[in-house]
């Protein structure tokens, strides 16, 4: 296990990893930047913001190849904390060339998981009782694979965004999940939608809903997104 979660490292590409962060990090506005360690000592970086309440809180994960304040992500971490949510938004593994290739970026799965693991755990450190997951495209694939190799995963709630494939069954992690797709989203995901819609069934106050004229990226509908999240959240997990 070691030599495979060794090679799995050796697959992240560290250096592209810090010059997103010296090009994102200084035109920061909203949310302060924060360096996370992975428990096998992985550092990664990561945007913090806050909300108004101190109960229930983001980890979000990107896409393929970006960054944490990239796209429908960087605009999900500022629209769910001007909700009240806290917001972190994590730097997700990426590769040297893009690709979303399975064999490329399964290589990386790993290194994923110890960061989505790392990123509960701190905002639990910091008095948030319940944590949800929301990630997009590959980002989502990756937080599958968390949830189908982690039984009994502490995260509350789970929010795939235009899913990369299917959701594959979460073993023993029932929890709720709202998948979210785009009408326009890519061709692999919606043609699987009714699959997903067949897995959510079986998860108990799960939900599938498609945004309006969405694309993948969500590109100009970011704000009725973050609403379909903030009614499906309130409902399942209120603040009180």
């Amino acid at each position: 296990l070691m030599r495979i979660s060794s090679s799995a490292f050796a697959q992240t590409d560290s250096a592209r990893e810090a010059r997103w962060r010296a090009e994102v990090e200084p035109g920061l506005v909203v949310g302060d930047a924060y360096t996370l360690t992975t428990s096998t000592g992985q550092p990664f970086f990561s945007i913090f913001t806050e909300g108004k309440q101190k109960q229930v809180a983001f980890v979000l994960a990107h896409g393929v190849g970006v960054h944490p304040d990239f796209g429908l992500i960087g605009r999900l971490r500022v629209l769910l904390a001007d909700a009240g949510y806290a917001t972190l938004s994590i730097q997700m593994p990426v590769r040297p060339k893009e690709t979303t290739d399975a064999t490329e970026y399964a290589s990386t799965f790993p290194d994923a998981t110890a960061r989505l693991t790392s990123a509960h755990a701190w905002l639990r450190e910091r008095g948030y009782a319940r944590v949800i997951l929301a990630s997009h495209s590959v980002g989502a694939w990756m937080a599958n694979v968390y949830f189908q190799q982690t039984p009994d995963a502490p995260y509350a709630a789970w929010i795939a965004m235009g899913v990369t494939g299917r959701i594959l069954p979460l073993k023993s992690n029932s929890l709720p999940v709202l998948d979210l797709y785009g009408q326009n989203d890519l061709a692999s995901n919606l043609s699987s939608a009714w699959l997903r819609r067949a897995h959510l069934m079986l998860l108990p106050q799960s939900q599938q809903i498609m945004i309006a004229n969405a694309d993948h990226h969500y590109t100009g509908v970011e704000a009725e997104a973050t609403r379909a999240i903030v009614e499906f959240v309130g409902a399942r997990l209120p603040v009180k």
